[in-house]
């Protein structure tokens, strides 16, 4: 498994052909927290704690093969990645367009791209966000990823373009907001908001109710609309022309996620995209060769 896990009935369950014992501590200390009656701050840590899969070979060489960078994050507040140093790594010569991976990813889940994307003279360019990959940290979130954006796009850019996949877009998104400009974005699988997300994640846990409004409460107090709702904040981004493609039968991250940014953003377009899931959409060679095709264009 590649990449994000974002939904509870599937965030708990051991990805097919790795043991527990494969897990990062983080994932399995959040799993052995259901079956206990959490507080609000312990259900929405585990929400916040990422599921870290063992890297692929493939993946071992492409890093191998990238110029890396570690970049530390100014100091922020409560799972914001601030003081963590996140690995940033380049390939390829030209125009510079960086790519954004989702929960429990990493930079490499874009493998099948950056072959095709430093071939067409692009500068690639990607990191692991906070704790994740080879980044440092064991809490992350939406405001985490849009921070470690910012910080990249300060230090290697300004890029022509943004390609990201899942949780990604959403903090792609809230980056821009905040002042990172880009000509072109591609959102593959798009995470709009996080609050459905939080919603299903506790499902399994069976918390009092008076825990479970102590926790929105809580989560509300750390983090702004703006930056977990990415259709709050698409209708400033009129000028940036947008393509997001979404399997309309993802089972990870609903459709409708897409269909609301594509909505509130001036300049977007839709592109349903039956049978790539919420996975295989990083693998398409259909898909590569659309992102190309609107970067390019």
């Amino acid at each position: 498994m590649e990449d994000t896990v974002l939904q509870a009935k599937t965030y708990y369950t051991c990805p097919p052909g790795h043991a527990e014992e494969q897990m990062s501590p983080g994932w399995r200390a959040s799993r052995r927290l259901l079956g206990k009656q959490m507080t609000a701050r312990e259900a929405l840590e585990a929400f916040l704690t990422p599921p870290k899969f063992p890297e692929l070979s493939r993946e071992t060489e492409l890093r191998a093969n990238s110029i890396s960078t570690r970049i530390r994050l100014r100091d922020a507040g409560f799972a914001r990645g601030g003081g963590e140093e996140i690995e940033v790594y380049s390939w390829g010569e030209g125009r510079p367009v960086l790519l954004v991976h989702g929960w429990g990813g990493r930079a490499t889940n874009f493998a099948a791209f950056i072959g095709p994307m430093t071939a067409a003279g692009l500068n690639v360019v990607a990191f692991d966000a906070p704790a994740h990959g080879q980044s440092s940290g064991t809490l992350s979130s939406g405001p985490a990823f849009a921070s470690a954006i910012e910080t990249v796009e300060s230090q290697k850019g300004p890029f022509h373009a943004i390609v990201a996949h899942s949780l990604g877009a959403l903090a792609s998104t809230c980056a821009q907001g905040n002042g990172v400009r880009v000509e072109k974005v591609v959102y593959l699988g798009a995470c709009c908001w996080v609050e459905p997300l939080l919603t299903d994640f506790i499902a399994p846990f069976h918390l009092a109710d008076e825990v479970r409004q102590e926790l929105f409460r809580f989560s509300a107090g750390q983090f702004g609309s703006e930056e977990i709702s990415a259709d709050a904040v698409a209708p400033r981004l009129d000028g940036t022309a947008a393509i997001l493609m979404h399997d309309p039968s993802d089972a990870e991250m609903p459709y409708d996620h897409s269909v609301a940014i594509a909505t509130a953003w001036p300049d977007a377009v839709l592109i349903p995209t039956p049978g790539v899931g919420h996975r295989r959409i990083l693998r398409s060679r259909d898909i590569i060769t659309r992102t190309l095709d609107h970067i390019a264009g």
